[in-house]
């Protein structure tokens, strides 16, 4: 558990990343919102009641929380998949964006 001071200073340090990256802007300008796409899955109910529950929680929408959750998911899948030599067994065929560099070992601190 962190200290008081460990708390705040991340909290801190998490928010001015935040507003350097500019990440909620597509949220409060719609008409940024034209190149997006509907991504549609139906999900167990109580995995749609988490979400809900965290996203609320954290303060953020449920588009905000999927759309990073998804970008985590295909770098991740990306550098497995380029690790294991998927893209010289299809031919060298390279995907259309290389994979950040991802720890593949486990939780994010």
């Amino acid at each position: 558990m962190r200290t008081m001071l460990d708390a705040l200073v991340t909290g801190e340090a998490l928010k001015l990343i935040h507003q350097c990256r500019n990440a909620d802007a597509i949220d409060h300008f719609p008409s940024l919102q034209v190149g997006t796409r509907n991504v549609c899955a139906k999900v167990h109910p109580e995995l749609a009641d988490d979400i809900d529950q965290v996203c609320g929680l954290l303060g953020i929408s449920k588009r905000r929380w999927l759309e990073a959750a998804f970008v985590e998911a295909l770098d991740k899948t990306k550098a497995i998949l380029q690790a294991e030599g998927v893209w010289e067994e299809l031919g060298n065929r390279q995907p259309v964006t290389e994979p950040e560099n991802v720890d593949l070992g486990g939780d994010a601190a």
